[in-house]
């Protein structure tokens, strides 16, 4: 028996989606990557080497915090820090016009999908986060914390590449990508456990910078965690282990999620 008119609604029949699968240079390269990259961290040998690749994770650090530092209207400038070593970002007074065209960018892409409803709740849902946090004070933590979250997305993304092997140049770049991900999520695993399990450790930390608290873990701790600052380090450790697991479910299910892009972005006229 027919369905009322209306009541059918026919789309082309698809085939199910299926999982990426890892081939045998991606292991090969993952596990490669990591062994180098656990050497070069962990064993003394090697001490020479991790000093010349620091400078890697000072540049995702300081583009963390100068990227959030844009989000929120900040003008943001990274640079190496040549006083007491590192890196730092320095800030320009919050410019409000940057803000509004965040906010005219949310009302442009409101307008060019609204016809799309899967599109609209993103949008609206990314805009409300947004306004929510430029008009309180969360705006500063999320933009000091990107400072070691942009390590973590970095490390991310490097892994992704490493897991797919996609739009690579030359098949070296793989193994390269695997190691630099690995290198600085065992970087941050260590920085994080030696804060968590020694005194002498955090004493370090509290008096860089010239001592007065201007560290980031310091500054999220007293400003926004009412002191606790082997809370906000034991956050940040369990984070650190997330990058390995993220880059692959992000391989494993690029079908799915890429789909799903590909309908977000469809403007219906």
């Amino acid at each position: 028996m027919p369905l009322p008119l209306g009541w059918a609604h026919h789309e082309a029949w698809q085939p199910p989606l299926e999982a990426e699968r890892v081939d045998r240079p991606g292991y090969q390269s993952i596990l490669g990557g990591a062994g180098l990259a656990a050497a070069v961290v962990f064993l003394p040998f090697f001490g020479f080497i991790s000093f010349l690749l620091h400078p890697l994770v000072t540049l995702v650090h300081e583009l963390g915090h100068t990227l959030a530092g844009w989000l929120y209207g900040y003008p943001s400038i990274p640079a190496f820090d040549f006083v007491y070593g590192g890196g730092v970002t320095l800030h320009q007074d919050r410019q409000w016009l940057l803000t509004g065209l965040w906010l005219a960018a949310f009302a442009w892409l409101l307008y060019c999908f609204r016809r799309n409803p899967g599109t609209l709740l993103v949008i609206s849902s990314l805009a409300g986060a947004y306004i929510t946090t430029a008009a309180t004070s969360w705006h500063e933590a999320i933009v000091i914390a990107m400072g070691h979250g942009g390590e973590l997305l970095f490390a991310t993304v490097f892994l992704y590449r490493a897991w797919s092997g996609t739009s690579l140049v030359h098949a070296l770049e793989r193994p390269i990508y695997a190691f630099a991900g690995f290198y600085i999520q065992f970087h941050d695993l260590r920085f994080a456990f030696e804060l968590l399990t020694s005194q002498a450790a955090r004493l370090d930390y509290e008096d860089a910078k010239g001592g007065g608290h201007w560290m980031d873990f310091s500054r999220l701790a007293d400003e926004f965690f009412g002191g606790r600052f082997l809370l906000v380090v034991l956050a940040f450790f369990v984070t650190c282990l997330l990058p390995p697991l993220i880059a692959w479910l992000l391989h494993r299910y690029r079908p799915h999620w890429q789909r799903w892009l590909v309908n977000r972005l469809a403007v219906e006229t």
